[in-house]
């Protein structure tokens, strides 16, 4: 064999990797037509996909939108609601600001949860103070049993049949008419509501009404049996004093003298009988208060120095101008002068002192009785107070001492603090006492003020 044959035979297997390797390019342009195939399909199946999850974006857009709108309107709907609840909230707390009545609301065992601008008002203290205190110990009485539990449990009014007496921490007295009832909410007890009213002006007026009706029976009785009495004392009088002429027995002359003294005693009670039952017409004129407290003073000063008493003024300096009966105002003064003198054996000392003040509270307006009551009234008044240093007057003595023949007095006629009240209402005043055993005993009295002209 030539060498270019030889040649030619070593050439050959080119030839034959040249077809293979253009079979492989063939086979992978086949797989990558293939491919593409796929990656078209793919992405038609990704942007099929992406069309899909674009219309489900916009589902999901409508209805977050529709959600964003229902909340919307529940929360415009809640708002409304709450706006709602707060005005009613609020209403509710109005009416219960706005009762002219106490109400104390408590829970199961009597301790305070809330109280009303009245109650607070009614007590003299601040909520801050009450709130979770039992109402046993904020009224001083047993509402509740000691083992705290509601006087009725079955939910059903409970009213205290009598009012209870509550002191003020500023001494003032109060008169409470309370009413209970269970608080129930779903169908279980959840507390009490006390009302407390006031009828302290109620009860006083009520005991007015009940002593003026007593007085006028008593004192018509009083009347007759004091006239009846008066004609055959007249004669035993005269009769007495043609005896003692003709009698030289001083024994006897002692005797009769005894008899003319109780004539005069009889004749100055039945007087005070007549001066209470049939009192003389009332002479309203403008006068000085404390001009008449010094001249009166000063004509019973040698009484009550002989006593030991001392007689000290703390006046204003201005007069105090008001309308009344001079006579019968230096009568009143002078009782109260001479029982105080009397009230204090051992000597003492007796104060007129003065003070100007402004009232508006209604149950104060109420009892001078020709003031208007009304919202926002007012009534300047000078308030004369006569003190002493004496023993005082018991707690259970002081309400009846106005009342006509009640006496402490072994020989005392009972008419002379009836006469005072009686003078003294006469006037459109007012006549309190303040007293303690031990602590001695003011009369404080309320002149309605005369402006200055």
């Amino acid at each position: 064999m030539t060498r270019k044959a030889a040649q030619r035979t070593r050439a050959a297997p080119p030839i034959d990797g040249e077809a293979a390797l253009q079979a492989r390019i063939k086979a992978l342009e086949l797989e990558l037509e293939q491919k593409n195939v796929l990656l078209e399909q793919g992405f038609a199946a990704f942007t099929q996909a992406a069309e899909k999850l674009q219309e489900s974006y916009k589902d999901l857009q409508g209805q977050v939108a529709d959600l964003n709108l229902e909340l919307s309107e529940k929360n415009q709907e809640l708002e409304r609601n709450l706006e709602e609840r707060e005005k009613v909230k609020t209403y509710l707390s109005n009416i219960f600001e706005s009762l002219p009545v106490g109400v104390f609301v408590t829970d199961l065992q009597g301790a305070i949860t809330s109280i009303n601008r009245a109650g607070l008002e009614m007590i003299g203290a601040t909520a801050e103070a009450i709130v979770g205190l039992g109402v046993n110990e904020v009224l001083e009485a047993e509402i509740f049993a000691v083992d705290g539990t509601g006087p009725e449990p079955d939910g059903a009014a409970y009213d205290l049949d009598e009012p209870l007496t509550y002191h003020r921490p500023d001494g003032e007295t109060l008169h409470l008419q309370i009413s209970l009832t269970q608080m129930t909410g779903e169908g279980r007890p959840l507390g009490y509501i006390l009302n407390a009213q006031d009828v302290t002006l109620l009860k006083q007026l009520e005991e007015q009404a009940e002593r003026r009706n007593r007085f006028t029976a008593m004192g018509e009785m009083a009347a007759t049996i004091a006239h009846e009495i008066r004609n055959p004392l007249g004669s035993i009088e005269l009769f007495a004093s043609l005896v003692k002429k003709g009698l030289a027995d001083e024994e006897k002359l002692a005797l009769m003298n005894h008899i003319s003294s109780g004539i005069a005693n009889m004749n100055h009670i039945i007087s005070n009988v007549l001066e209470y039952t049939k009192p003389r017409p009332v002479n309203l004129r403008t006068l000085d208060l404390h001009r008449l407290l010094h001249e009166m003073g000063e004509f019973s000063r040698y009484m009550a120095e002989q006593n030991g008493v001392e007689l000290v003024y703390d006046l204003g300096e201005q007069p105090a101008r008001v309308r009344g009966d001079e006579d019968l105002l230096k009568q009143v003064f002078h009782n109260l002068l001479l029982n105080a003198v009397q009230a204090m054996p051992e000597g003492g000392c007796v104060t007129f002192a003065s003070r100007r003040r402004t009232v508006t509270n209604g149950k104060e307006l109420a009892r001078f009785g020709d003031v208007p009551v009304h919202e926002g009234a007012a009534l300047d008044v000078v308030e004369v107070g006569v003190r002493d240093t004496g023993p005082g007057i018991p707690k259970e003595v002081q309400r009846k001492i106005f009342d006509p023949f009640f006496t402490t007095k072994a020989r005392g006629t009972g008419l002379g603090l009836a006469i005072v009240h009686n003078i003294i209402e006469s006037h459109h005043a007012t006549v309190d006492v303040v007293s303690g055993e031990g602590k001695g005993t003011e009369f404080i009295f309320m002149f309605p003020l005369i402006a200055a002209q």
